[in-house]
């Protein structure tokens, strides 16, 4: 095995690391009586959130696409940005235990991959994107990750969900800058050439950070209904089109043979098991 192959598969390690090092920041701001239940799937979930970092982020990439924090149905059941049920189990095929946060509503269970509810933004999404990757997402991930901005979500005693950017000050300048010196240090160790901040407040937020000023930021509409009309999916074409990422979507001659021996294995391994 090659040093640069060594240093690929331990790359999802350090950004995890990172992560947790986030964690223990975020623990240590003093929470405001407004905010009565945290949770932190990249804690409780972290089972299958580090299967997706391990089958997705073997090396840097082109193209970082950061959302907000996680949804309630989405990342906050599995773990994984954006990640609607039916994305993460059959069209990624990942597999993890989802354990419960320390303090939940009875409002606001996490069922984990037994979930039955959709999350509409990711899947909106993750539909988008194995769409413009030739049906592979892949293809996709080959040039691409995805990742939030937060990854906390706020409610308050009553069950209701708190958007970061609905953060009273100070507390929502806190975690901003503990999430900014994070995103500062990932980005340095992915190095992607370009930034695409999905939804307003992630985009607001990068635009002071460093790396992103000296590379190429970009903004692209958040999927969430709440956010936009059933026209995201012109919008979001008209954007790869116009920004010119969609090359970004295309499998690379470099990784082309290592795709279809993949896929070539995972074939004879369902035939022997059938």
């Amino acid at each position: 095995m090659s040093a640069n192959t060594d240093v690929d598969s331990e790359l999802w390690r350090q950004f995890y690391k990172l992560e947790t090092q986030l964690n223990e920041k975020l623990r240590n701001i003093t929470t405001p009586l407004e905010i009565s239940y945290i949770y932190n799937p990249v804690e409780y979930a972290a089972d299958l959130h580090q299967a997706y970092l391990k089958k997705y982020l073997k090396g840097g990439k082109k193209v970082l696409f950061i959302g907000l924090n996680p949804g309630p149905n989405g990342m906050g059941q599995t773990g994984i940005p954006f990640g609607n049920i039916t994305t993460v189990r059959d069209k990624m095929g990942l597999n993890g235990t989802v354990n419960q946060p320390p303090n939940i509503h009875p409002k606001r269970p996490v069922n984990g991959l037994a979930t039955t509810i959709e999350e509409p933004s990711g899947k909106r999404l993750w539909t988008k994107f194995q769409e413009l990757s030739d049906g592979s997402l892949d293809i996709f991930f080959e040039q691409c990750f995805v990742y939030n901005f937060c990854p906390l979500l706020f409610y308050n005693s009553k069950g209701d969900y708190i958007s970061p950017q609905k953060l009273k000050a100070p507390y929502n300048r806190q975690i901003s800058n503990a999430c900014l010196h994070t995103i500062e240090q990932i980005l340095e160790l992915i190095q992607p050439e370009v930034i695409v901040a999905i939804g307003r407040y992630a985009y607001d937020n990068l635009k002071a950070v460093k790396y992103c000023i000296e590379k190429r930021l970009l903004y692209l509409r958040h999927p969430s209904p709440r956010a936009c009309t059933k026209n995201w999916s012109k919008i979001a074409d008209e954007f790869f089109k116009n920004e010119n990422l969609l090359k970004y979507f295309r499998i690379t001659e470099q990784n082309k043979h290592k795709l279809m021996k993949s896929a070539t294995l995972e074939h004879i391994e369902g035939k022997l098991c059938c």
